[in-house]
């Protein structure tokens, strides 16, 4: 009998298999060199060890593992170097860190130097630094005194108001009644009388967008005298009233000559003079009553109307706007029934079509989150774990994957990287159509951290499982 021999093919698959794990271990034995040297404070040989694995490993969780090695060992050097009052190293190492506990460190020496040259006079020098900060460590606590530091450079070496009143809402909108934001108002207020006056030439030019911009930023802002901004607003909304009743455009009018009482009151008696027997009142009021579904009542308004002007267009046109929302609110009432039964057979894509349509025809809002959730189940039809996955990793704009992040950042703080257990994130199915559990576990040898959420596909809620997991979604 011929013997069995191996083939070519299996034998150099063996070679490579072979090969493989021989680089899988020499890439381990390099990084607990590497390891070695940072733990025993050889920062030089671990970076140096580390750019070679970053450079020549094939395994990812290697180079993984080295980088981190290598920006921790720039950020020691950044202390050492700070200690010794080489700010200018410290810097430089704590940019070649490039994390985020260098960046908080680096925004320190920053302040430091800025505030230096603030003692030194050299207002422009200062005001780079501060720069630098908001500019490249945006997430530093130092942020709010930073920027009341700039908004006074602004002001006193620059006098660029503008500059200043950007800075200003800035700490504010981000750290309302921060004692730096409460420090900054007095700036401010040194120079907030120009930009209302400003806001005063433009209503005078009929500039009238503009000037309401500027005044409702400002009405923003506790810089300002409230009922002065209020004051000013009328007086704006007014002068278009008045422009648009001297054109005969009596509706419009009257719509912002009361959007004009509702920031003065005391303009109510010129205004009512004003409008005194004005039938698009009367058309108004019914247009109101008809949003409110109060048809009846709306069409004795309309009626109102038409004793004063017979026959008077507008009138008789939000007659038959009314009568054709009448007709829509109707046949959308049976499109959305029959969108129900096709959702009941799972026959998702033609109950979106219908809600649709009914929303179309009348829109409320639960014609709209119906059609919304037969979205979402199409989409889950076609990858339900991806979706899950998107929910989570899109709720409040990512807040709980950058808690999650946090967290693990803080117990990495306290413990040996090689003693924390992390699961990442994990997606599976839960009980209840279309509803799937978002996990994610971090285990220390002294505390479990078990994170749990269920996600509903249909209306892409997310219910915490457990405290730990509430807590998380504050």
């Amino acid at each position: 009998m011929q013997k069995n021999k191996r083939s070519p093919k299996l034998m150099r698959l063996s070679i490579l298999l072979s090969l493989m794990m021989l680089m899988t271990a020499c890439e381990i034995n390099k990084l607990s060199s590497a390891t070695e040297h940072f733990e025993n404070g050889r920062y030089a040989a671990a970076i140096l060890e580390s750019d070679q694995l970053i450079e020549t490993a094939q395994n990812g969780a290697i180079i993984t593992r080295a980088e981190l090695i290598r920006s921790s060992s720039y950020l020691e050097l950044g202390k050492m170097a700070e200690e010794r009052g080489n700010r200018s190293l410290a810097i430089r190492f704590y940019k070649l860190a490039n994390s985020e506990q260098a960046d908080l460190k680096l925004a320190e020496l920053y302040y430091q130097d800025g505030e230096e040259a603030l003692a030194e006079g050299n207002l422009s020098l200062a005001k780079r630094y501060m720069d630098d900060i908001i500019r490249e460590i945006p997430k530093s606590p130092l942020i709010p005194q930073v920027l009341l530091r700039r908004i006074n450079i602004n002001i006193e070496e620059y006098r660029d108001r503008d500059a200043a009143w950007e800075d200003y809402k800035t700490l504010y909108d981000n750290y309302p009644n921060n004692s730096y934001e409460i420090e900054a108002r007095y700036y401010v207020r040194q120079f907030i009388d120009f930009k209302i006056e400003y806001a005063r030439i433009l209503l005078e030019e009929g500039y009238y967008e503009d000037a309401l911009k500027e005044l409702f930023d400002l009405s923003l802002y506790p810089v300002v005298d409230s009922e002065e901004i209020n004051y000013l607003i009328a007086d704006v909304y007014q002068a278009q009233a008045d422009k648009l009743f001297d054109e005969g455009e009596y509706h419009e009018a009257d719509s912002l000559y009361r959007i004009a009482v509702q920031y003065n009151p005391a303009k109510q008696v010129e205004v009512d003079a004003k409008l005194t027997g004005i039938t698009d009142f009367y058309i108004s009021k019914g247009d109101e009553l008809v949003a409110e579904r109060d048809f009846e009542q709306a069409m004795i308004q309309y009626d109102k109307a038409l004793e004063i002007i017979p026959n008077y267009p507008p009138a008789e046109e939000a007659i038959e706007r009314m009568k054709r929302l009448q007709e829509n609110i109707l046949e959308a009432e049976r499109i959305a029934a029959e969108a129900s039964q096709m959702e009941s057979t799972q026959r998702f894509a033609e109950a979106l079509r219908l809600y649709n349509q009914a929303y179309s025809l009348d829109q409320r809002p639960e014609f709209r989150e119906k059609a919304q959730n037969m979205q979402n189940l199409i989409e889950a039809q076609e990858d339900p774990t991806g979706v899950a996955r998107r929910i989570i990793s899109q709720y409040k704009g990512g807040l709980l994957l950058r808690r999650i992040e946090a967290k693990l950042a803080e117990i990495l703080e306290t413990h040996d990287p090689s003693d924390v257990q992390d699961s990442g994130w994990r997606i599976m199915l839960s009980t209840g159509q279309y509803k799937y559990e978002a996990r994610y576990d971090i285990l220390t040898p002294t505390e479990t951290y078990l994170y749990v959420w269920q996600i509903n596909l249909r209306d892409r809620s997310i219910i915490p499982l457990n405290k730990l997991s509430e807590a998380l979604m504050q």
